[in-house]
């Protein structure tokens, strides 16, 4: 399987990730962008690539932000608004460089929330700000039919968790785990909306549910926010005198019955989906194009609007078996001691929801070495993966 070739050599947020910072998403992208180029010593003139997950209102369109922020594009791509896409726009930029429709391809990503700057905008339900998805004619990724008086992603995700609490025992002192964890990630974490937040396993059980099993603590922090990773060439990430990490596997985003629900891993019978006794895959193609082993990883992230993601993602890349994850991560933890770390940065529920590319931001830091008290000791290789099947790996061992 022929390795991947591009390498990540620069990265940047807006000034600040917050709940309402009082800026467009234009004025974001700019910061974020900016930081970028700064950090991985570019001018803007080089930058001839683009891809985003986001749109206007919510974000910013590609060919609006070239015309404002006067870059000349050769390459651009725009996803649908989503957080599911994290990995694809990566992967989309390493093809751009590789196959030399670009040189160096800015994969950036802004947006407001309802309770932020968007409050400014039309209503979210309307046109312009995308209806709810569970009115499509499946009735949408999560679960759950608005039709049918259960809207939004919460719904889906509390269903979801419940099925797999019901199937196999898990209990909410299992689920505490990953919010209280996540929490003392960002503790460290000095762009974290809830650094000075922290979160014990007894406050955590004090909360009151919100749908089924979930509680406040379990849902991710809605934020306005900027993220911007460089991607370019390893020739050309040499000239730079920077750090570089190198893109070194990938699979891209999985599609059919049983990968259809948002919040579940193939097999719990979610959704369209056949209850099934699943089993991942020896091993990754990710892993496999990287050269690498499950046991050769630092560590592991995964997207987490919800507590329960982390279960799902453990099982779908078999760190788990079914109906394993929340007894492992009970048992073992998933702090840097642990043997697998996760989500270093806080994570959606604690960072902040950057719609997955806070993590990726994560993960170049730490392969860099700039994690400050959250580095994971060593860290060589990391993978992200879904529980929905996309995936990429990370490492700072050169481009294999």
């Amino acid at each position: 399987m022929a390795a991947a070739q591009a390498c990540i050599v620069g990265i940047g947020t807006s000034d600040e990730i917050g709940a309402d910072p009082g800026r467009s998403p234009m004025r974001l992208q700019f910061e974020s962008l900016r930081a970028a180029l700064a950090d991985a010593n570019l001018d803007k003139s080089q930058v001839n690539g683009l891809v985003t997950a986001w749109g206007a209102p919510r974000g910013v369109d590609y060919d609006e932000f070239a015309v404002a922020a006067g870059l000349d594009l050769t390459w651009a791509s725009q996803l649908w608004t989503h957080g599911r896409w994290a990995a694809s726009t990566i992967q989309q930029a390493v093809m751009a460089v590789t196959c030399g429709l670009a040189d160096v391809v800015a994969v950036i990503n802004s947006h407001v929330s309802g309770a932020g700057y968007a409050k400014h905008l039309p209503p979210m339900s309307s046109s312009l700000g995308g209806i709810d998805e569970a009115f499509r004619d499946g009735g949408g990724p999560y679960a759950n039919w608005t039709l049918h008086g259960s809207p939004g992603a919460g719904a889906g995700a509390a269903m979801a968790l419940q099925q797999y609490m019901d199937r196999y025992g898990a209990t909410s002192e299992d689920l505490a785990t990953v919010p209280v964890t996540l929490r003392r990630y960002a503790a460290d974490n000095p762009m974290a909306l809830l650094r000075d937040v922290p979160l014990s396993r007894e406050e955590y059980l004090a909360e009151p549910v919100l749908m089924g099993s979930l509680r406040m603590a379990d849902v991710c922090q809605m934020v306005d926010a900027s993220t911007c990773l460089l991607v370019t060439t390893p020739e050309r990430a040499a000239d730079l005198g920077r750090p570089t990490v190198t893109v070194a596997g990938m699979q891209g985003m999985t599609g059919g019955r049983d990968q259809y629900v948002f919040f579940s891993r193939p097999g719990m019978g979610a959704g369209v989906g056949a209850s099934y006794d699943y089993v991942a895959p020896a091993r990754a193609r990710a892993l496999e194009m990287a050269g690498l082993e499950r046991a050769d990883l630092s560590g592991f992230y995964t997207y987490d609007p919800f507590s329960h993601m982390l279960w799902m993602a453990l099982e779908r890349w078999g760190f788990c078996a079914p109906g394993e994850a929340a007894s492992y991560l009970s048992e073992n933890g998933f702090d840097l001691d642990s043997p697998l770390p996760m989500n270093t940065s806080g994570g959606s529920l604690a960072e902040g929801h950057l719609y997955g590319f806070g993590h990726m931001l994560e993960m170049v830091r730490q392969l860099r070495g700039e994690a400050g008290p959250r580095q994971i000791a060593g860290a060589t290789a990391l993978q992200w993966g879904t529980p929905w099947g996309d995936s990429i790996v990370l490492t700072n061992e050169g481009t294999l």
